[in-house]
């Protein structure tokens, strides 16, 4: 006779029977904007949503870990959760960009550079000026001037090097000689002008005290001040 007793389905699994560490893996690989729905559809998962040691680190590292050093970014006091907006932002200007218009800026000996080339660098961006090798070779040699990063305070901090002598800054804030760069740079604002224009100016309004404090040398800066010819100060680069 066959056996009329209908098959028992196997017993089901909804989302909060995973252990949190399981759960917290699978988050890590949603975007923002979906944990935030995520979050909307139950009071525990608010919770898990905010897990900013386990989450939002796993979520900056996944994205950024194999380009830079996640944890050194803010002198690792900036949540990771304010990190991974930092980053986002700032992975815009990775690559290339031509210059915008022509001409000097008032207090420099050169003119801005046509080329240039931002990446990452282990706890900062890299602003490059990008020239043809004189060696006769198709090599380019890369100068870096512009570096950017984040206070411990999560607020974005940027400087530049007019004359590009610092071209071993990752080394210098590795060995701890930032008395180097001792009123050297020059603080600057980094904006963008849609999405395919950015803009360097000076930061008239920078505290330059705050820039002394052990707080802004830790996050491989040393104390800076303007020279007072830059004050018209203006270079523009759209994206290549």
């Amino acid at each position: 006779m066959a056996n009329l007793t209908p098959n028992k389905e196997p017993n089901s699994f909804s989302f909060s029977d995973f252990p949190e560490d399981v759960q917290l893996c699978i988050l890590s690989f949603l975007s923002p904007l979906e944990l935030s729905s995520f979050a909307s559809t139950s009071k525990p998962f608010v919770s898990l949503c905010r897990n900013d040691a386990k989450l939002w680190f796993a979520l900056c590292d996944r994205r950024w870990g194999s380009k830079t050093q996640i944890r050194k970014w803010g002198n690792g006091k900036i949540t990771y959760k304010q990190l991974y907006k930092a980053l986002n932002e700032f992975e815009n200007l990775i690559g290339f960009w031509r210059r915008s218009g022509h001409g000097k800026i008032a207090g420099l000996n050169s003119p801005p550079p046509p080329l240039v080339f931002f990446e990452w660098g282990s706890s900062f961006i890299t602003g490059s000026r990008v020239s043809p090798s004189k060696s006769g070779t198709y090599r380019v040699v890369k100068a870096p001037f512009l570096w950017i990063s984040i206070m411990p305070n999560s607020a974005p901090v940027s400087f530049l090097d007019p004359e590009c002598r610092f071209e071993l800054f990752d080394d210098l804030v590795k060995s701890g000689e930032l008395g180097l760069l001792e009123n050297e740079l020059v603080p600057v604002n980094v904006s963008f002008m849609g999405k395919n224009h950015v803009v360097v100016e000076e930061n008239l309004s920078f505290a330059y005290s705050n820039s002394n404090s052990l707080e802004g040398r830790q996050i491989g800066f040393s104390s800076v001040s303007s020279s007072g010819n830059l004050r018209e100060m203006s270079m523009g680069w759209w994206r290549m």
